[in-house]
């Protein structure tokens, strides 16, 4: 018996040793610098395949509409894989959503009515082809990232529709006149800005507008798959500059459990954004965090789940007041500033995306870099983290009990 309790003690002081030896401090890198060929100004984020990185540009190119490009994991030039036009789309701002060999997206200018299009290009790169060009009656300028739900792409556009404050459509994959599932009228929500995007939770879509709802300060609504009726979970309150739980978000909305995470550009304790979640049930938010400049400011895109940690960035603020990578607890609690961009106007607005080891996030700067005209970046993480050391710690002391019982009991 005490030689099982001295080897399980032993198992634990290795566990923790081996804990103490991991990375304690996440390494930023400049993955790629666009030039004026390349493409320039990124907005949306990168989708990461295997070792390679694919995202588009919102100007450059050969047309000035935006280029389609590649950039290796490690670092390197971008490669332009496919170039915009006025007919298949300019001006995307979206990520892209991959299904098979061939990326989504959308534009918020060209297509046959110059209202945008939603377009697809192949992986291997070729001519984006519009899917769809949107007309002003069934939305313009879609906004944000698509959302892939068998063979149907859902999204939001800025404007158009019955009141001229956006609308939500669905679009076959392999194209057609888009589909209005229901139009914002302002009380209900207006204006999809900037990376806004939908959630698909069971068989309901979330997401959030700009303005509209019942302050005119933006709103959290769902809708069913299906389309019908938008309902208004929650109006950001308040009034200016004075709103508690945020206002105006340009974001998407992170799923984790029955709770929705997002953030808001304004608002909040000192006016400068928030973190907050609500239930998928509705409700008043909980605000988990307010920026106040230092720890990032005017966040537009949305969250990054790694563990029980969410990532995210901000366009402004940060040390240098160029923007900055943040994490925070799930639970709430204090900003942790991961990295202050400090080359001037870098301005990150995507998403970040993890990759499939967990190890590293991506995303892009609307401008910085070497030519000032955007960039790729990596942030690489320590692993593991905290939460999952203790886990390993207790599940090595577990498996060597139970194996220790074992040997004992056949010895006895």
């Amino acid at each position: 018996m005490h030689r099982s309790k001295l080897v399980l003690s032993f198992l634990a002081m290795l566990a923790l040793a081996s804990a103490a030896g991991e990375s304690s401090a996440q390494t930023f890198s400049t993955l790629a610098s666009f030039q004026l060929a390349d493409g320039f100004h990124t907005e949306g984020g990168v989708t990461v395949i295997g070792s390679t990185l694919y995202g588009v540009t919102h100007n450059g190119g050969a047309n000035n509409a935006g280029t389609f490009f590649s950039v290796p994991t490690g670092g390197g030039a971008p490669t332009v894989l496919g170039t915009f036009t006025t007919a298949a789309g300019e001006y995307s701002q979206s990520d892209l959503i991959v299904s098979g060999s061939t990326f989504y997206g959308a534009s918020a200018g060209g297509g046959a009515n110059g209202d945008g299009t939603v377009y697809s290009v192949p992986m291997s790169g070729g001519a984006p082809t519009a899917l769809a060009s949107f007309n002003g009656t069934d939305g313009t300028g879609p906004a944000g990232s698509l959302l892939l739900v068998g063979s149907t792409l859902y999204g939001m556009t800025n404007s158009g529709g019955a009141s001229n404050d956006g609308t939500i459509f669905s679009v076959p994959a392999t194209g057609g006149t888009p589909t209005v599932l229901a139009s914002f009228n302002g009380t209900n929500g207006a204006d999809t800005h900037g990376a806004a995007s939908l959630t698909l939770v069971g068989s309901t879509l979330y997401g959030m507008t700009y303005s509209g709802g019942t302050y005119g300060a933006g709103n959290i609504f769902s809708i069913p798959l299906t389309g019908g009726t938008i309902t208004n979970l929650f109006s950001f309150d308040g009034t200016y500059p004075n709103y508690p739980h945020g206002a105006s978000p340009e974001g998407g909305l992170t799923l984790v459990g029955a709770t929705l995470y997002g953030m808001t550009p304004t608002g909040g304790a000192y006016g400068d954004g928030t973190i907050f979640s609500i239930p998928v049930s509705g409700g008043t938010p909980t605000v988990l965090a307010s920026f106040d400049g230092a720890n990032g400011q005017y966040p537009l895109a949305g969250l990054t789940l790694r563990g029980s940690t969410l990532y995210g960035t901000t366009e402004l603020g940060g040390l240098n007041g160029e923007g900055a990578i943040f994490s925070i607890p799930l639970s709430g609690g204090t900003i942790t500033d991961l990295y202050s961009f400090d080359q001037m106007y870098s301005y990150p607005q995507s998403d970040l995306t993890l990759s499939a080891d967990g190890s590293t996030l991506y995303g892009t700067a609307f401008q910085g870099g070497t030519n000032n005209l955007g960039s790729v970046f990596a942030l690489t993480l320590p692993t593991p983290e905290p939460s999952s050391i203790v886990l390993c710690v207790l599940g090595a002391i577990a498996l060597g009990a139970t194996a220790l019982r074992r040997i004992m009991s056949q010895a006895a």
